[in-house]
């Protein structure tokens, strides 16, 4: 009997946890565990990405108090899992809080991983030729809040051989390709006139502060073929 109440216990503190790591926009698994104890929050200082969200475990046999400078305060009872609503108002920097009043402790939050990439059909065109530059732009799971998949504008810079100075060229948009919610493509066609290099940037944030680390690719030439 024993037995078998353990592994009810067990089953549902499993449940709670599937319940509390997966949200219900359906992302993948983003909790980040904050154990309290007897001797305070372990780890009292913790380091996530952008779209990670704290969940604290109580392992101590009474209930403690998590709480934030930005109004969240939550009660956590012996045994039990809770988190801040709306990830507490976390912002990409040090975010501190106190548990019982007390004991510091502090979560910092970094940009989220980003990468773009340029590319064209080859190097070598004819002069005056349209030429079709393409790429892709990739970012980290999960997206933040009201992002059902990565759309966000990057830009293309380019830069005549013989100069040093980049110049924007463009501002284009990148959309899915597929049902990949992270991972876009972009395209834009540029007329050779002469040999020119190609740069694209991506530093588009969400409204409302920083989530993404900013990104930019690799060069990419463009030369005139003599024949």
């Amino acid at each position: 009997m024993n037995r078998r109440r353990s592994l009810i216990v067990q089953v549902a503190v499993l449940g709670a946890l599937v319940a509390l790591a997966l949200p219900s926009s359906g992302s993948a698994l983003s909790a980040e565990f904050i154990y309290l104890t007897s001797s305070g929050p372990s780890p009292a200082t913790l380091t996530m990405s952008a779209g990670m969200y704290p969940v604290w475990m109580n392992q101590d046999t009474v209930a403690h108090t998590v709480t934030f400078p930005s109004g969240c305060s939550i009660e956590v009872a012996a045994g039990q899992l809770a988190q801040c609503p709306d990830n507490g108002s976390l912002v990409v920097g040090d975010n501190p809080y106190t548990v019982d009043g007390t004991v510091q402790a502090s979560i910092t939050v970094t940009p989220a991983w980003r990468a773009v990439t340029i590319h064209a059909k080859r190097h070598g065109f004819r002069l005056g030729s349209k030429v079709l530059l393409h790429g892709t732009l990739a970012v980290s799971s999960p997206l933040p809040p009201g992002y059902r998949a990565v759309r966000m504008p990057v830009t293309v810079l380019a830069r005549a051989h013989g100069r040093h100075t980049w110049h924007r060229l463009a501002v284009v948009m990148a959309k899915p390709p597929t049902r990949s919610a992270h991972r876009s493509v972009w395209h834009l066609r540029v007329r050779l006139r002469t040999w020119t290099t190609y740069r694209v940037v991506a530093n588009s944030q969400p409204k409302g502060g920083t989530f993404w680390e900013d990104a930019q690719s690799g060069p990419f030439g463009l030369y005139v073929r003599r024949h």
